[in-house]
């Protein structure tokens, strides 16, 4: 029980990934907000949901205070909330550009600043980003998808030099294809498969489990001394 004690708020928190980050935290000891576009405010052992866009400022602020109104504080930031287009540069308009950009990069900068007085109110203040291999990995039709992660991953280092001072602990988890909705389509086509296990030395996509543990670690006193940080779940890809 790592974590018992701490709050912690999930953004994209009923997807594949949010649901297996929601069920670690709170198998760890965690107090957990669900926050998502599709959820209902309500509460359970532990749990409290509240609906949540991460394009809204007015939206962030409100998730941010129902936490504390409900478990009297935050500990954990977790920006999982996400969005992809399969589409390369030309096929790409600015406006599907700007979209991606505003959930996956806007979107985790809007949720920090919200949460930034409370995290930092907090003797174990953290922030954890689910970032991707695809933010130094040049990959084919993800043009707005890759570049709001590559940025993602700068804001972590970036805002872990500003509030360190505050206490408050920034990282990242990067990991390389992870069985969900999102990547449903690519799992099913066999040729993406065969082409991508035989990039991965460890062959085999990332169980969202993992990300799940990565999460918790980095939320954990064992990571005390860790911030700044993308720490890459690749089955060793990023090594060829």
């Amino acid at each position: 029980m790592k974590l018992e004690g701490m709050t912690a708020l999930v953004t994209g928190a009923t997807g594949g990934m949010g649901s297996a980050i929601v069920a670690r935290l709170l198998a760890d000891g965690a107090s957990v907000v669900r926050a998502d576009l599709s959820l209902d405010a309500a509460t359970g052992d532990r749990t409290l949901d509240v609906p949540l866009d991460v394009r809204s400022d007015e939206s962030a602020a409100a998730a941010v205070a129902a936490a504390v109104d409900h478990f009297g504080g935050l500990d954990l930031l977790v920006n999982n909330a996400g969005i992809m287009a399969r589409r390369n540069a030309l096929e790409t308009d600015t406006a599907l550009f700007q979209s991606i950009l505003d959930v996956n990069l806007t979107g985790a900068f809007r949720m920090a600043r919200a949460a930034y007085a409370a995290l930092a109110a907090s003797d174990s203040g953290a922030i954890v980003s689910v970032s991707s291999t695809h933010a130094f990995l040049a990959a084919r039709n993800s043009i707005g998808y890759s570049t709001s992660k590559a940025a993602l991953s700068h804001l972590t280092r970036l805002l872990a030099l500003e509030w360190a001072t505050d206490g408050i602990r920034v990282n990242a988890v990067a990991p390389t294809v992870v069985p969900s909705a999102m990547t449903a389509d690519v799992l099913a086509d066999p040729a993406y498969v065969e082409r991508k296990m035989a990039a991965i030395p460890l062959g085999k996509p990332i169980p969202a489990e993992h990300v799940a543990a990565a999460i918790s670690y980095l939320a954990s006193a064992d990571a005390g001394s860790t911030t700044g940080q993308v720490l890459v779940l690749d089955g060793g890809e990023s090594l060829a």
